[in-house]
């Protein structure tokens, strides 16, 4: 019979085994989980081992679910059986034993963002009470000549420099990865690009750059009358600044506008689904 436990911080090694065997096992192209890694996730994006949850065999782990917390709810990260071990019923295990538990403990709200294409992991959460509450997409442009900024209008900024001129003001809805927490968590890890006038920063974007793509976490405008104007002279100048493509990872609707999106070369790529539940007692 598997063994199910909820982790402690001394698991770390477990989980991260147990990532690499069940989860990105059926994901070949992923790099593989690391202790570095995982523990970069628990500082940025909220990740705590004891919302985590192992099933094992005599063999190893066989299934395991990664969760966060912040105040208001817990982000399923991962969740993921081992080949061999499929459709036997650990995975809804796992859920209902995190839910059972924050129902006691809160936060009481329980969100995952999954990829749309993986049909079957939708299937998986609909048939466990959650619903299906807004959609995230990725932007990608090609590598393309792009008009140049005049460099005298694009600064750089840091997200403590955002904070101090009050603009980091990230919408509600955004994805788990795009949020202020993440932002302020990974701060050290984001490069900044602003429009200053004599008065005060009209606009900014924070990016960052991985093996495959600079990716753009977050971006926003002060006034909304001339939004579409800067943020468009920050997405050019980025554009002219890396021989990678541009990639807007989980944008949620409304965030950036389409057309301006359109008129810069950006075309939708992946599609995810957030899916959420209220943490139910036993």
């Amino acid at each position: 019979m598997p063994s199910y436990r909820f982790c402690r911080p001394d698991d770390i090694p477990y989980l991260v085994r147990a990532v690499n065997e069940c989860y990105d096992v059926h994901f070949p192209a992923a790099a593989p989980m690391t202790l570095e890694r995982f523990r970069t996730e628990m500082k940025t994006l909220d990740l705590w081992p004891s919302n985590c949850l192992i099933a094992s065999s005599d063999d190893g782990p066989i299934a395991v679910l990664i969760g966060t917390k912040r105040v208001d709810e817990v982000n399923v990260l991962r969740i993921g059986l081992r080949p061999d071990h499929q459709r036997r019923g650990h995975g809804a295990h796992l859920l209902t034993s995190l839910s059972q538990k924050l129902a006691v403990l809160g936060p009481g709200r329980l969100i995952s963002e999954v990829p749309r294409a993986l049909t079957g992991v939708s299937d998986f959460f609909a048939a466990t009470a959650y619903r299906r509450e807004v959609a995230f997409t990725d932007f990608v442009r090609a590598p393309a000549p792009v008009e140049a900024v005049p460099g005298e209008l694009v600064i750089p900024i840091t997200v403590d420099e955002l904070i101090d001129h009050q603009l980091l003001d990230i919408p509600d809805e955004v994805a788990w990865r795009r949020r202020r927490e993440t932002l302020v968590n990974g701060k050290d890890d984001f490069q900044g690009l602003a429009i200053a006038t004599p008065e005060r920063i009209e606009a900014f974007l924070l990016h960052q750059t991985t093996d495959a793509a600079t990716d753009i976490v977050a971006l926003g405008a002060r006034s909304s009358e001339r939004s579409q104007l800067f943020l468009s002279l920050l997405l050019r100048s980025l554009a002219g600044k890396t021989e990678l493509p541009l990639r807007l990872p989980k944008l949620a609707e409304g965030e950036v506008s389409a057309s301006l999106l359109s008129g810069l070369g950006f075309e939708a790529s992946a599609v995810y689904d957030r899916y959420a539940a209220t943490a139910t007692p036993a």
